[in-house]
């Protein structure tokens, strides 16, 4: 698997692993922030935009650490494992000689889940494409006159279908509404417009692009537990925001809670599709018939709670976090260049005029000497990989890179040139 970052410069391959194991402490510290500031947020749309916010910063602060972390302008050569960016030395020790397989996981983590974001925007592209009927000009009209009570601007498509069981919103550019056929029959119509009032709330408030933005960071961060708690409290108060449109432009609580009961027994959308029976159906009913107290139930933090999430953060922070003296007390591994000689070429190689450049990847112990080396770019003949590699290990040496004066291992590529020289032609 690690094959795959054999075309990353290895000191960038360091330093995305440390970011992803510093963002640790950080969404933690950003989940927390959250945890404490929901309880004090009076309406749904507050709690929804300090979501939005957090899940923004959690998005921003990779980014920002690995802008930090990382020397540009450094060109190549050894890189300690374990320097400024690395965190303490027992940590970074440990976990130096796992970081291409971290990084490798986690870009394969990123591959699966996109698929699995790709197939759910595929499934969605197939419901607002097919087998869908024209909705009956009495209802279309409905629609219509429910989307400019709104104030909705953007064109709205109204379409039935038959593989739904409640309505759904799909598409932010284009956006179409589908109303379940069974809601004809099974809905009164002013239950029916309540629910369309719902899903044009989602049209009004663009969350199908804050949805689009939700699944991204989910996928590139989705290792983090903190991440997907809080994309749970930003889908929650995003239907709760919907909720409160709703039953501010039918007028009667009462009437939409009536047509969310209706829609408990029925599936779910979820993915690319935001759906009027989304969340907890029931939570959603008990709010809107009586808000203070479910309000009120919802505020107090826990404190067994609070204090798990505390020693948490401190534990990752003390894990995590590298020493401010840190930077200025690395210095670099050099090689010792009278061992840096060339391996002798195999015989059966030289035989079958095989020639090629081997790179390797190379762990450096404290005393200097190959601690672990790893082909990461092979020659395309296995004879000149493994002279390669059994000669680095055996006879290259490095003055071992050091931090407050004291040696520290450290990583570097190196590369082994096989390349036999022409014959020299005979005199006519």
């Amino acid at each position: 698997m690690t094959d795959l970052l054999s075309g990353m410069p290895l000191e960038s391959v360091r330093d995305l692993g440390w970011t992803l194991i510093h963002f640790l402490w950080q969404g933690l510290l950003l989940a927390a922030l959250l945890n404490a500031i929901l309880p004090l947020c009076r309406g749904a749309a507050g709690r929804h935009n300090c979501a939005l916010a957090i899940l923004v910063l959690m998005a921003l602060a990779p980014v920002a650490t690995f802008l930090t972390i990382h020397d540009f302008t450094q060109s190549g050569g050894a890189a300690p494992t374990d320097g400024a960016a690395a965190g303490p030395l027992p940590m970074a020790s440990l976990l130096a000689p796992w970081m291409n397989g971290l990084v490798a996981l986690w870009l394969a983590g990123i591959a699966a889940l996109s698929l699995r974001a790709l197939g759910g925007w595929h499934v969605a592209r197939s419901l607002a494409r097919r087998d869908t009927l024209a909705v009956p000009a009495a209802l279309l009209r409905r629609c219509h006159d429910l989307r400019r009570r709104l104030a909705v601007a953007w064109p709205v498509r109204f379409r039935l279908s038959r593989r739904i069981d409640a309505p759904v919103v799909i598409g932010w550019l284009r956006p179409v509404i589908l109303i379940p056929v069974s809601a004809l029959a099974g809905l009164a119509p002013h239950q029916l417009d309540a629910l369309v009032l719902h899903e044009l709330a989602h049209v009004r408030r663009f969350d199908t692009i804050v949805n689009m933005l939700l699944t991204t960071v989910e996928t590139l961060l989705f290792y983090h537990p903190a991440v997907w708690w809080v994309g749970r409290q930003l889908r929650i108060e995003r239907e709760h925001c919907c909720d409160d449109i709703a039953v501010s432009a039918c007028g009667d609580a009462r009437l939409y809670v009536e047509a969310l009961t209706l829609l408990a027994p029925w599936n779910a959308a979820g993915g690319a599709m935001l759906a009027a029976n989304g969340g907890s159906l029931k939570h959603r009913a008990a709010r809107l018939l009586d808000g203070a107290a479910a309000e009120r139930r919802r505020a107090p933090l826990s404190a067994v709670t609070g204090l798990a999430l505390l020693g948490l953060l401190a534990g990752s922070v003390a894990m995590a976090a590298p020493p401010s003296h840190a930077k200025a007390a690395v210095t670099e591994m050099q090689p010792i260049r009278e061992t840096h000689t060339l391996p002798p070429y195999p015989k059966e190689s030289v035989h079958l005029s095989e020639q090629g450049l081997v790179k390797l990847s190379v762990t450096v112990g404290k005393d200097g000497a190959v601690s672990r080396a790893t082909v990461v770019q092979p020659s395309g003949h296995p004879r000149l990989d493994d002279a390669a590699l059994q000669f680095v290990k055996s006879h290259w040496r490095w003055q071992p890179a050091t931090r407050g004066g004291k040696p520290v291992v450290a990583s570097t590529r190196v590369a082994v040139l096989f390349n036999l020289k022409p014959k020299p032609k005979k005199p006519l």
